[in-house]
């Protein structure tokens, strides 16, 4: 996991060093984080095309049944489901554990700062780009150590084809939660945009640990696989 932060700073200065990169942003959209109240659990489709890898939308419902009082309850939750979803190798099973996963990460612990979360996300889906960003900002700002917060503001750097920015806000996210599966997904799919196949191949590794049901994930694992491991040759 060191290795996988290590590399997105290295990713910085290559960002900083070649804006040419930025045209890559158009060959390899990035996985979209749906709104809070889409009615199924998550769903990922990822196609494996060589030439153009299409992430399409991940869905979460943050579940009313999960309470949550206090930052320890919320972090033994959390152990006990990521114990689950490791656990799990069927796919659909994985996918309600990743629900309740989702529907945790979703509550801050403030209300305040979920229902500033709620109207950025609300934002990035309806367009207005300026309102989300501000809106994860005040979440950051407030919340600093708010996973949350710093993944989906770097998702949407990404979306705005600023790609220094969304990998320091990716990074900085996965600081505060190693396990979160999609900043690593998102993460890998920055590094294949750079054309760092290694680095990309590291990062959704990773996601598969805590997550060794992604199916989207596995499919990128596999598509890499050829090319890391003819290189390792």
């Amino acid at each position: 996991m060191k290795a996988v932060l290590n590399a997105a700073l290295s990713a910085l200065l290559l960002t900083a060093a070649a804006p040419a990169y930025a045209q890559l942003l158009e060959d390899f959209p990035a996985p979209e984080i749906a709104p809070q109240d889409v009615p199924e659990p998550p769903t990922i489709d990822l196609q494996p095309a060589p030439e153009e890898p299409s992430l399409a939308d991940e869905v979460e419902q943050a579940r009313p049944d999960i309470i949550i009082t206090n930052d320890a309850e919320r972090a033994q939750k959390l152990d006990e489901l990521f114990a689950k979803l490791k656990a799990e190798d069927d796919s659909d099973a994985a996918n309600l554990i990743a629900e309740e996963i989702w529907a945790v990460w979703l509550r801050s612990g403030s209300a305040s700062i979920d229902y500033v979360l709620g109207r950025g996300n609300a934002a990035q889906k309806s367009g207005r780009v300026d309102l989300a960003a501000r809106m994860y900002d005040h979440v950051i700002r407030l919340e600093p150590d708010y996973a949350e917060g710093w993944i989906r503001s770097g998702r949407l750097a990404l979306e705005n084809k600023e790609l220094a920015r969304a990998a320091a806000e990716i990074t900085q996210g996965l600081i505060y939660e190693p396990r979160h599966f999609y900043g690593l997904w998102t993460l890998g799919n920055i590094f294949e945009q750079l054309g760092q196949k290694d680095e990309a191949f590291e990062a959704y590794s990773e996601a598969l640990k805590v997550y060794p049901a992604l199916e989207p994930v596995k499919e990128r694992v596999e598509f890499l696989s050829g090319d890391v491991e003819g290189e390792a040759l």
